[in-house]
């Protein structure tokens, strides 16, 4: 019998990942939708995808688990990918965490990670974000296999980032490279000239490919 996966959605517009689930996840059966099962046993893996909504009283969580793109406990909240780039890490960090009453402080089950480079823009990291996440997926329905998923505790205090806004991107003229770099087209950077509007979007001359050095770790 097929292992079966649960991605939860806040909208179904959101579900730009198809083709990623057909490279890493064609062996599993997969549903995607926008409110939880009934009954959440019935899956041997539930996960919630960028999900913005309070679930409470959740039974057995143990097998729900969340993707959040920071080296946790540090960078927990809003805006993951603009802060590392603005903060100017040395890595981008995704954390696969297990499902908590508190946001982002679940116990951590896998990290994955690469190196930043110059020319690495929040529009490909966002995308390499989505792909990393499910390849994830993949290795810990093989890592764990119908088993108890275990991880081990947040420690340390960390830090939260808040809740970004469009009126937090206009052009910061102490670091503008850097806000220009992680701005997304969606979102575009922009300042005013003469009270008038303009927006700015940036591509790389030398075009980034998937990282080579990444590195998936679990806990246990």
């Amino acid at each position: 019998m097929k292992k079966k996966v649960f991605f939860l959605l806040n909208s179904l517009s959101e579900f730009s990942f198809a083709d990623y689930i057909d490279k890493y996840l064609s062996n599993y059966d997969v549903v995607v939708e926008t409110s939880l099962p009934n009954k959440t046993e019935d899956y041997d893996l539930i996960v919630f995808w960028s999900y913005r909504k309070i679930v409470p009283n959740i039974g057995n969580k143990n097998n729900i688990i969340l993707f959040h793109s920071s080296d946790l406990p540090d960078g927990k909240g809003w805006a993951p990918i603009y802060n590392t780039i603005i903060k100017e890490h040395e890595y981008f960090t995704i954390s696969g965490i297990k499902a908590a009453e508190e946001v982002d402080s679940g116990d951590i089950i896998v990290k994955a990670r690469f190196r930043m480079k110059p020319n690495y823009t929040a529009e490909y990291i966002r995308r390499w974000d989505e792909e990393i996440s499910v390849m994830l997926v993949e290795k810990i329905l093989e890592r764990f296999d119908r088993k108890q998923i275990v991880g081990i505790p947040q420690a340390g205090t960390g830090s939260f980032h808040e809740r970004r806004k469009p009126e937090h991107n206009e052009i910061n003229t102490e670091n503008f490279v850097n806000h220009l770099r992680a701005c997304e087209k969606k979102h575009p950077a922009f300042f005013y000239y003469k009270s008038q509007k303009f927006f700015v979007t940036i591509e790389p001359e030398n075009i980034p490919e998937f990282p080579n050095d990444l590195v998936i770790s679990f806990v246990k």
